[in-house]
């Protein structure tokens, strides 16, 4: 395996998923965070496993992002890595011992 400097951990920013009712009565989501929630984590392409076992209908998986401990973001949570956007779609608490946890992610190409 080789390593480059680009492929080991990252500090992502996260939001979460907030459902707010808009003037119109529709709940709409929106995403509040000020920058002050971080996870730290390795982001991979996702393998073609990856992406036929955790995609949903409108959400495909590009990316898996491993982050050691506990999760500390849930699904249909944002994470933002400079100007690149991250919806978790799916993710896997490794063992159930908070040892590490696998987050399943659709980067967004349109919410640069």
């Amino acid at each position: 395996m080789y390593f480059r400097s680009g492929n080991l951990w990252k500090e992502f920013i996260l939001e979460h998923n907030m459902q707010m009712v808009t003037s119109t009565g529709r709940v709409a989501n929106q995403h509040i965070g000020n920058g002050t929630k971080t996870l730290k984590g390795c982001l991979a392409e996702a393998s073609k496993e990856d992406r036929t076992n955790h995609s949903q209908k409108e959400h495909i998986v590009t990316h898996t992002i491993v982050q050691a401990g506990k999760p500390k973001a849930n699904r249909t949570d944002r994470l933002i890595l400079g100007n690149r956007v991250f919806y978790i779609v799916d993710m896997d608490d490794v063992g159930r011992f908070g040892i590490s946890t696998i987050y399943y992610a659709e980067e967004r190409q349109d919410l640069k």
